[in-house]
């Protein structure tokens, strides 16, 4: 009887050093509470404090920049990388690329975890200078409603401005880093009939109910919208579905 053949990686005994300085590394970054901007000490300091060669602090600074944790300027050494919501954003969308686009109703829980809970905490800590954003967004919208690009960017810009209006930081980098995926999806569906014109009017009952300060009004007025908007996308991945199924 013959062996059977099975597809077999190398195990590796150990990591590499440079991973592992590398992970020491962010611990003591994270330790010492370093500040996005803070500067490492050189090469030749933190190969004598790890008791390595430069060119292994070299690969580990290397493997931390490329998470971007770190920034590596020609001249100036090493600093804390200064992350954004463009940077997680980024992120995601190299993710997605690998992945291909989720499927409309994972789309859907991520956004109903996020976006119900912002417009509830809007509808509770919004300012006047807020709600004139949210306001902006929302008549801008109304007028480009022809304008399919425009339109759909009016539409997330009205999304920000109420994460904006939580006055916490964090909804609005969450918010932005699914800035790209909500772009697709509205620029896969505002090319619909009459789809700009009911995507106002569902952020028409948003904003009356923030003005109001009605926070389960507007949680459901939130929840329905991203419902109707989950049944377009699925309406259009449908379509596009058939016409690739005729191309083969």
């Amino acid at each position: 009887m013959s062996e059977a053949s099975l597809n077999l990686d190398r195990v590796s005994r150990t990591p590499r050093l440079s991973d592992v300085v590398s992970e020491r590394l962010l611990a003591a970054i994270r330790e010492a509470g370093l500040q996005p901007g803070a500067k490492l000490p050189s090469e030749r300091d933190l190969g004598e404090q790890f008791g390595v060669s430069r060119t292994v602090i070299r690969e580990a600074v290397r493997h931390l920049a490329a998470k971007g944790i770190l920034e590596v300027r020609s001249g100036s050494g090493a600093s804390v990388a200064r992350i954004d919501s463009s940077s997680v954003s980024g992120a995601l969308a190299l993710f997605l690329g690998r992945k291909g686009m989720p499927d409309p109703q994972k789309i859907h829980e991520v956004r109903e975890t996020i976006e119900v809970q912002t417009v509830k905490l809007a509808a509770q800590r919004a300012t006047d200078e807020h709600m004139a954003a949210i306001r902006r967004a929302h008549e801008q919208m109304g007028q480009v409603a022809d304008e399919p690009e425009a339109a759909a960017n009016a539409d997330v810009e009205f999304h920000r401005a109420i994460a904006r209006a939580t006055e916490n930081e964090l909804f609005v980098v969450l918010v932005d880093s699914i800035g790209d995926v909500l772009m697709d999806i509205r620029r896969a569906t505002v090319w619909q009939p009459g789809r700009a014109k009911v995507g106002y009017e569902y952020h028409q009952r948003i904003l009356e109910a923030l003005e109001r300060r009605d926070v389960e009004g507007a949680a459901k007025a939130m929840e329905d919208h991203l419902v109707e908007s989950l049944h377009a996308l699925t309406a259009v991945g449908a379509v596009l579905g058939r016409k690739r199924k005729r191309r083969k």
